[in-house]
């Protein structure tokens, strides 16, 4: 009964939207005006989307404070007392409402892009919010690719999963990062196929420094990749066990044992953060965070004087780091995992077993050094290839199937 009204609630929505101009909002768990949230994608999608007309304004659904610090306490106490694990506060009824209730009353008669799997049950069941979804991965895929399910426990995670499910089907359409996302949006949810999309995000990069960059560099005469001397790694990510770092660092230092002249510049990751182990190899940079939003200039030079991007996940729904490696003109090499090879120039890009031995990732990077053509190639084609892997492309991409374009 209760998917039947979903299905009611959006046919009406469907009849409305055909002869009404509405306000499109995008959301997130955060503030999307932000570049802190969710790796900046929300922000630089909110910059792109509202620079060719298709999104007006932004919400900022903050979560943070003393407040919050109190319920999300309260609620796990509670589900412990209760039998339950301890977590998952973020995906209950109870705290989706609540960061929803400032902004509710005026959200009547708006379309909302929805970068969080989901929405409060009230505007679920709101016909005259038309309702759009932006995911890297559904909820199935965190639990249990990432490893979520293990942390909060399988009743909050079916919970959540079911309440997404609603969500799907009474929206107006699921847009997914890569199509290993859309795939499990219909067959593992059920969506009608034709209200799934695909559309992989940008990098985020500050378009004015890019561009900037960008002319310093075609400036250059006939500027194409030099053969290296000395192959220049770099890697870019915060989670540095997810991330692969210590993949990356035990294979770059048996390479180097083996011959590799090479050096590793790791951005985002302390040197302090990581098991001891890894902390002193040889030929390794520590730069440690650098706030691309303050520093947009020293970041983007700080990756494109590398010639190889790095990233070995262990899980990875999609990888902003790959696309922020072929905007700058860099090859990439990465884990065959989830959505990421769906973020990588196939021809600059190598592409490694997720279940690859340190051995045999240091040989691939060997390999690069005694065929140095593979490696110039490899460029060549991300720097020709570059603006794919910038917003601009997402968007015209998604003005393919958004109902909401301008005229």
């Amino acid at each position: 009964m209760r998917r039947l009204l979903l299905l009611l609630l959006e046919t009406v929505r469907q009849l409305r939207s055909r002869t009404v101009k509405r306000t499109v909002l995008l959301a997130a768990v955060g503030d999307v005006n932000s570049p802190a949230t969710w790796s900046g994608i929300p922000f630089h999608f909110l910059q792109a989307a509202r620079g060719a007309g298709l999104i007006n304004q932004g919400l900022a659904l903050s979560a943070s404070g003393r407040d919050w610090r109190i319920r999300r306490l309260a609620w796990n106490a509670r589900s412990v007392l209760k039998g339950d694990h301890h977590g998952g506060y973020q995906y209950s009824p109870g705290f989706l409402e609540r960061l929803w209730e400032r902004d509710r009353r005026r959200l009547g008669g708006s379309v909302i892009v929805n970068c969080f799997q989901l929405f409060p049950d009230s505007i679920v069941l709101d016909s005259t919010i038309e309702k759009w979804f932006f995911i890297d991965q559904t909820l199935t895929q965190l639990f249990d690719f990432y490893g979520e399910r293990r942390k909060i426990g399988s009743s909050i995670a079916a919970d959540a999963v079911a309440r997404e499910r609603e969500g799907y089907l009474a929206s107006a359409g699921v847009i997914a990062h890569s199509r290993w996302a859309a795939d499990n949006v219909i067959f593992g949810y059920g969506v009608p196929p034709e209200k799934v999309h695909v559309a992989t995000p940008g990098a985020s990069l500050d378009e004015a420094e890019y561009e900037c960059w960008e002319r310093e560099r075609a400036k250059e005469p006939r500027r194409a990749p030099n053969r290296p001397e000395e192959l220049r790694l770099v890697f870019v990510g915060k989670d540095w066990r997810r991330k692969g770092l210590d993949r990356l660092l035990a294979a770059f230092g048996l390479a180097r044992k083996l011959g590799l002249r090479a050096t590793l510049r790791v951005i985002g990751v302390a040197r302090r953060a990581i098991p001891a182990k890894y902390r002193d190899c040889d030929g390794v940079e520590w730069a440690g965070f650098i706030d691309k939003r303050n520093h947009a200039s020293e970041f983007i030079n700080a990756v494109a004087s590398c010639d190889l991007g790095c990233l070995l996940s262990r899980a990875e729904a999609g990888g902003i780091a790959f696309r922020e490696y072929h905007a700058l003109g860099l090859g990439a090499l990465g884990s065959n995992v989830g959505g990421a090879a769906e973020h990588m120039i196939p021809e600059a890009s190598l592409l490694m077993p997720p279940e690859s031995s340190d051995e045999e990732i240091a040989r691939a990077l060997l390999a690069l050094q005694r065929e140095p053509e593979r490696l110039l190639s490899m460029r060549r084609h991300a720097w020709e290839r570059r603006r794919t892997a910038l917003w601009r492309e997402s968007i015209s991409r998604l003005m393919t199937f958004w109902p909401h374009a301008p005229d």
